[in-house]
């Protein structure tokens, strides 16, 4: 089915045969109770953000993202939600694995694995204005 709703994500175990996108889904962190996992891909990926505010981890820098904004992350970089302003939600795909590349997340380590409480903060005083 072209159409994936709430909790359904487009991966290799279920596309059209036809489409050659490693994966496409959403992403959610609330301001309250939102967890996520430091983690990388096999291929590169690219997060739009439709809502909210926060900071991440791309690559080993930090950055202060928002509505708007698109994401990019090369293949093998480790990748982090590390705080929240507001509710934050985007949309992702993976670019296309190579040969024997492997689907979702991949961790470094059980701790980067388990992930971690986001913590919600008040929005800082150098966030970029738009």
């Amino acid at each position: 089915m072209p159409v994936y709703g709430p909790g359904r994500w487009h991966h290799p175990g279920e596309r059209p045969e036809w489409s050659e996108i490693a994966t496409i889904g959403r992403f959610a962190v609330p301001r309250e109770g939102g967890r996520f996992d430091r983690h990388f891909h096999d291929d590169h990926e690219i997060w739009f953000i439709a809502g909210g505010r926060a900071k991440v981890l791309v690559g080993g820098e930090e950055h202060y993202v928002q509505s708007g904004d698109i994401v990019l992350t090369r293949a093998g970089d480790p990748h982090d939600v590390l705080e929240v302003y507001e509710d934050l939600w985007g949309f992702f795909t993976e670019t296309g694995h190579p040969s024997g590349g492997r689907t979702g997340h991949l961790h470094r380590s059980e701790t980067d694995a388990a992930g971690h409480d986001v913590p919600a903060r008040p929005l800082p005083a150098d966030f970029p204005a738009r």
